[in-house]
């Protein structure tokens, strides 16, 4: 992957804040994984051409999080069978470089959390994988009838509305009385969680947003640029 020049130097104060977190939220889609699972979802019903529209629109910041989705859910009827299929005929591909991140943020002790409009039904499948617990994975939840059809998503998720991640970092910063918090993500709505998150770092390794980029404390399209940063402050 190509190491994207930052959109400014790395500044010693974001590199300070970076080296002595404790704690990293990630973004799901797009970060952790290279597609949006929403994407994947409407691939598996036929709608991606459709849904792929609204999400760049809901991405870029041109339409609420909360209007998008629900457009998006209504055109694609996921069912209770199509999650199954996602995760055993078709698994998120991981982001490379991540593992080996997550394995130096725990080298430290800093905590990892998930933060993301995507779906905990998808979503842990591979949290499960990288060994990051159920109770640090805040997402949306898909609600299906008796018969594993589509009945609505749950709206008392922070990451159900616009401006719900940022709600969401900070319930997780009292909850774990975290003092430093990082946020990383590829998209406009992981930056709005800068505050309560200490910085945001911006991630182009598989989509790059210019919009991203300009409201970024730290931008980097490879993982193993913050993975170098971690280890050199332990030199």
């Amino acid at each position: 992957m190509k190491i994207t020049p930052p959109t400014r130097m790395l500044s010693e104060e974001i590199k300070k804040l970076i080296q002595t977190a404790n704690c990293f939220c990630f973004d799901f889609d797009s970060t952790i994984i290279t597609s949006e699972g929403i994407d994947d979802l409407a691939k598996e019903a036929g709608k991606y051409e459709v849904i792929g529209k609204l999400t760049k629109k809901a991405m870029s910041g041109n339409m609420s999080f909360r209007e998008a989705l629900t457009k998006r859910l209504d055109i694609i009827q996921p069912t209770k069978t199509m999650i199954h299929n996602l995760s055993t005929e078709n698994p998120a591909i991981i982001t490379p470089g991540f593992r080996e991140l997550l394995t130096e943020l725990r080298l430290r002790n800093i905590d990892v959390h998930v933060v993301s409009g995507g779906f905990d039904n998808i979503i842990y499948e591979t949290t499960k994988l990288l060994g990051i617990s159920p109770d640090h994975v805040h997402a949306n939840h898909l609600i299906f009838d008796d018969e594993g059809n589509y009945d609505g998503f749950d709206k008392t998720r922070f990451t159900s509305e616009s401006m719900g991640k940022a709600r969401c970092v900070q319930y997780i910063k009292a909850k774990y009385n975290y003092k430093t918090m990082i946020m990383v993500g590829d998209g406009m709505t992981d930056s709005e969680a800068r505050p309560p998150a200490d910085a945001f770092i911006g991630f182009g390794g598989n989509v790059e947003r210019e919009a991203v980029r300009s409201v970024s404390d730290f931008y980097v399209t490879d993982f193993s640029v913050l993975s170098n940063l971690l280890r050199d402050f332990d030199e």
